[in-house]
């Protein structure tokens, strides 16, 4: 983990300030002194020997030069040496300060050989908090030391880890308190998040978890409601000033155009534009044109950043150290730095909703369809992550090649496989259960207009079909969709319904191609990166509003949350299906 080489780094500090300033009566020979020096060169191996000579020159303090060997045969890497050498310290006689670094030493120690146990035991033998020098390390250690044993408190030392961490540490730490949330059962979440209190850094890591999964946060993690300013615009003069950062050159130039209208579409339908003025200005095609862009954005003096779009060009920026601008980002890479926000398009959320909507209506077994690109894949992974954290198993997976015509060869296996039937009863009278409730369907447009009829071949006619948004090919061919009745999908629901408050889409199609087709997603997305921006300026990011791409908050650790619309194609036509508690009572505020 990234964040050791901060504490390493304060861990040196800190025994070098412990040698200089040490109890009155501790001998200091000179080849003590010459130790001290090594281990400050960095020549650790020789430090060890040189603190093993001083150990036998001053039997008295023999324990501590002891200790300085195996911590100096630990950053040399020898941590056998220095496990041999721990082994025959006497804790009592070294002071307080020394007596906890040799616990801080074992657990390490314990830890690098699996022992977990053993590094709890020592841990625990620390019965005061360490000052500062010290607390970093000792958090990440007692993080990993109950990582297996408690993965929710482990989560709880690591949340407060991060609040002495900073930039990459800092986002690497979030990540692994996100990864242990995740594995949890709902059960045990629920359990370790009604214990929490509302000002512990874990919250709203807690509350981000609870939500994504559709569980209600207990009231003392949620978030109180936000009246103050934003803080973003804060000593910056004249009226606020956006930068739009989006790639207008190169491979993206298609998708960064679609953002930009639908971005400007929203700000002239809010009373034109509600004072905000917005330069527009091209990310280019690589990471380091993005940042490049940002950093022109600082120098112009612009209040706010919107951008860059893709995932690597997000990632270049906010690895920046520091970032004099605050941004909302339209792409995601991991956590998001303290102060800034991000939103973005994820086939994970449009997985992880469906599995979240075939959990409210029951569906535990599932049979899933998936084809082999990437964002199918990651539909899937967090579609089963989800549907197992709750209860619910894939029975099958039938992994198709989008370009064959005939699937059937491969259902039959994967059902057969999963010990399923493959046929219904040639008797109507005979009731059917293909065992398993629902279908799982991430396969584009073409291969899905195909396969649903094959799947129904295989007696699956009664059985639900849940799709992500790839079946859907937005302005498409409703005769050639007619095979796809029945199918709900998951969208934006500006594709397929009037959405109070925005301009409605057939109004846009006649005079814009980027309002077409499937361009028209990445178009809905620019008008909610102009919906969050207003609630961003308002100060008001927590709100929930109905946007273009779906119901849209910001969590407290800066993510853009979104539940997208559902539909079902009905004659080849795509209609909305209204979930009553979803959609908020007021739509997207200007």
């Amino acid at each position: 983990m990234n964040s050791m080489r901060v504490w390493t780094l304060l861990l040196a500090a800190a025994l070098l300030s412990a040698c200089a300033s040490g109890p009155g009566q501790r001998s200091t020979p000179e080849v003590a002194r010459m130790a001290d020096a090594l281990y400050r060169e960095g020549d650790f191996a020789a430090a060890a020997q040189a603190y093993l000579d001083a150990a036998e020159q001053v039997r008295g303090d023999r324990d501590y030069y002891r200790l300085r060997a195996a911590e100096s045969m630990r950053e040399n890497g020898n941590r056998s040496g220095a496990s041999q050498l721990v082994e025959g310290i006497d804790p009592k006689r070294l002071d307080g300060s020394e007596a906890m670094r040799l616990e801080l030493l074992r657990a390490e120690l314990a830890l690098a050989r699996g022992d977990y146990r053993g590094a709890r035991e020592a841990l625990q033998r620390i019965t005061r908090s360490p000052p500062a020098g010290y607390r970093a390390r000792w958090l990440e250690l007692r993080g990993r030391a109950w990582e297996r044993e408690d993965p929710f408190f482990a989560a709880r030392v690591y949340a407060e880890l991060g609040t002495l961490l900073e930039g990459r540490e800092r986002s690497d730490n979030a990540r692994r308190i996100r990864d242990l949330l995740s594995g949890l059962r709902d059960a045990d979440l629920v359990e370790g998040s009604n214990a929490l209190r509302g000002d512990e850094p874990l919250r709203p890591y807690a509350a981000r978890a609870l939500t994504g999964r559709g569980i209600a946060v207990p009231p003392q993690l949620q978030r109180g409601p936000v009246s103050e300013p934003a803080p973003a615009l804060a000593g910056r003069n004249g009226p606020p000033s956006i930068a739009l950062l989006l790639p207008l050159s190169g491979n993206l130039k298609p998708a960064g155009e679609s953002v930009r209208d639908g971005f400007l579409a929203a700000r002239f339908d809010t009373d034109g534009g509600g004072g905000l003025s917005v330069d527009v200005m091209d990310s280019g095609s690589s990471p380091e044109s993005a940042v490049e862009a940002y950093r022109r954005a600082v120098n112009d003096g612009h209040h706010l950043v919107v951008g860059p779009l893709s995932r690597e060009a997000v990632a270049a920026l906010f690895a920046e150290p520091s970032l004099p601008v605050p941004v909302l980002a339209l792409n995601r890479s991991g956590p998001v730095p303290p102060g800034q926000t991000s939103f973005a398009l994820l086939p994970e959320d449009e997985g992880a909703s469906i599995a979240g909507r075939m959990q409210r209506r029951g569906f535990e077994r599932v049979v899933v369809v998936v084809g082999g690109d990437d964002a199918a894949q990651r539909a899937v992974s967090a579609f089963r992550e989800r549907l197992e954290r709750a209860g619910g198993s894939v029975t099958a997976t039938i992994s198709i090649d989008e370009r064959a015509i005939d699937f059937q060869p491969v259902i039959r296996s994967a059902l057969q496989g999963a010990g399923l039937p493959t046929s219904a009863p040639v008797d109507l009278n005979v009731p059917h259960d293909p065992g398993f409730d629902a279908l799982f369907i991430a396969v584009r447009a073409p291969a899905a207009r195909l396969l649903v009829p094959q799947l129904k071949v295989f007696g699956l006619s009664s059985v639900p079909m849940l799709a992500t948004s790839q079946v859907h090919a937005a302005g498409g061919d409703a005769r050639m969709d007619r095979e796809l009745s029945g199918v709900e999908f998951v969208d934006s629901p500006w594709l397929f319904d009037e959405i109070p408050g925005l301009p409605a889409r057939r109004e846009l199609a006649r005079h814009l191609d980027s309002a077409r087709g499937p361009a028209a997603r990445l178009f809905a997305f620019g008008m909610d990166a102009w919906t969050l921006l207003q609630l961003r300026l308002a100060g008001d990011a927590g709100r929930v509003v109905q946007g273009a791409t779906g119901v849209l908050s910001v969590d407290e650790l800066g993510e853009a949350q979104r539940e997208p619309g559902i539909a079902e194609f009905r004659n080849g036509q795509p209609r909305p299906v209204r979930d009553v508690g979803l959609v908020p009572d007021d739509g997207p505020q200007g």
